[in-house]
């Protein structure tokens, strides 16, 4: 299918009830979408998710510009083997839930070559993700690369063997990040973040495994062999690196060649660390104490 004009959404007292997406794509395999269109959701008027693949396997999504989506631009959900490249996604800084790209529960996925700024994740990996490689994206502004947020509700998620290598992320409010919710179950696991610049974005390296400040729990996601390699440039804060992890701990983390310095000279930047296990080399700022 090929777009070359532009799809512009139903005003939002149009819309009805019908469902919680605009463009819902299922059960198509080996299906090409790609051109110099533009998909416009309107969403400053209303936020809602925009375009839905569902049960598409061997998806091939590229070229389109994808703006204003009114919530999730684009969403994977149930599919194998789907490569989404050179695609443009842009909604306003302040707009919630626009997430660029979201992946639950797919396998063989490859997300390269495109520029991705909105008010939420640029990417989110979502429970249910395995073999995900990710290059060579322009993201900002928006929340970072992140895996999660998943466990929530108490919810049983799973995501392994995520690579997310020679990315920008610039005036966001995240870099590359993990992010779990107490009480959850299941495991975050083989998670590499390599080949990094970060500008003037909060938190550039983060594992937070109390997300949306919820209290520690008995149970948590467990998070291990995750490494971050190669980030370097600047943050608006002093948080350059906070692995936040909860009382079980996050096994093998390794830090190496990171340098990132704050842009305001009061407060420099420094690595908070909690219940991590792992090592790091040649990081500043660096912090003796951080590892056990």
């Amino acid at each position: 299918m090929q777009i070359l004009g532009n799809i512009l959404a139903p005003v939002r007292d149009n819309w009805g009830a019908c469902s919680g997406h605009w463009l819902h794509f299922k059960s198509v395999d080996d299906m090409t979408v790609d051109g110099s269109g533009v998909i416009n959701g309107q969403g400053e008027d209303w936020w809602r998710d925009a375009l839905l693949f569902e049960r598409c396997n061997g998806l091939q999504l590229s070229g389109l510009t994808h703006i204003n989506g009114p919530g999730f631009h684009i969403q994977v959900v149930h599919s194998k083997n789907v490569i989404i490249s050179n695609v443009t996604i842009t909604a306003p800084e302040h707009s919630r839930n626009t997430d660029g790209i979201d992946t639950t529960t797919v396998e063989g996925i490859v997300i390269r070559d495109s520029i991705i700024g909105t008010g939420d994740d640029c990417i989110a990996i979502k429970g249910g993700t395995k073999f995900l490689n990710i290059s060579n994206i322009q993201c900002g502004p928006g929340h970072g690369i992140s895996v999660g947020s998943i466990g929530g509700h108490n919810q049983e998620d799973y995501v392994s063997d995520i690579h997310v290598r020679n990315c920008s992320i610039t005036g966001a409010t995240g870099g590359v990040k993990i992010k779990t919710w107490p009480g959850g179950k299941g495991t975050v696991q083989r998670v590499s973040f390599e080949h990094i610049t970060v500008k003037q974005t909060n938190y550039p390296v983060y594992i937070n495994q109390h997300y949306s400040h919820s209290k520690e729990q008995p149970q948590a996601i467990e998070v291990s062999d995750v490494t971050f390699s190669d980030i370097h440039g600047t943050c608006t804060t002093e948080n350059a690196i906070v692995l936040d992890c909860a009382n079980i701990g996050c096994e093998n983390i390794i830090l190496n060649q990171i340098n990132v310095t704050s842009i305001d000279p009061k407060k420099p930047a420094s690595t908070i660390c909690n219940n991590v296990q792992g090592h790091a080399t040649n990081i500043s700022p660096s912090n003796s104490s951080c590892f056990h």
